[in-house]
């Protein structure tokens, strides 16, 4: 007697867009940790292996310069400065990506938070979709070979709301937020 005896549906999560280069450099936890690290400020790969050593990662230098050459050829991490010394150049390096290591909270609780950002996140969805420009440059791409899905069209629209995105975290007036709720809780 055969038969079916588990059955679920999977609902959608969370959406990340990588391509092979920054998958193949975010497979390695210690990559993880250095994006993390330069999340917070320019360091030097000195400087980088500093915080590791403190965190019980031991790596040499020229692992941590392995690693960093690693993240930049994925554009995840950027020199920002280079300094004359002794004779030497040393580089300076910072996060392109915003990295974090938290265990994911249970958010059902808030899902008429989701419920509404959702509806808004769909206007804007909207309109990215129905913007003259998008429309004439997405026009005519590949469509997925499995489920003949335009999923660039999906992909390219997940990428400005990422950068959107990343953008408002950046700004001062989403810095005030954070500022007034952290003074707020205090």
């Amino acid at each position: 007697m055969a038969g079916t005896f588990f059955e679920k549906e999977v609902k959608m999560k969370r959406v990340t867009t990588l391509g092979y280069q920054s998958a193949r450099a975010l497979s390695d936890p210690i990559r993880i940790k250095i994006l993390e690290i330069l999340s917070h400020k320019q360091m030097t790969t000195e400087e980088i292996a500093k915080v590791l050593r403190r965190s019980g990662h031991k790596k040499a230098t020229t692992t941590i310069r392995h690693h960093l050459d690693t993240l930049k050829t994925a554009d995840l991490i950027e020199v920002t400065k280079m300094v004359e010394v002794r004779g030497a150049v040393r580089k300076y390096y910072m996060s392109a990506l915003r990295a974090f290591s938290y265990n994911v909270p249970n958010l059902e609780k808030h899902s008429k938070l989701i419920e509404e950002t959702s509806s808004r996140l769909l206007k804007v969805l909207r309109n990215i979709h129905e913007d003259g420009k998008f429309i004439t440059e997405m026009s005519g791409k590949d469509r997925c070979s499995l489920c003949k899905g335009d999923h660039y069209k999906e992909y390219v629209a997940i990428e400005v709301l990422n950068n959107a995105l990343a953008k408002t975290l950046e700004s001062k007036e989403y810095a005030m937020i954070i500022g007034g709720n952290i003074q707020g809780k205090k």
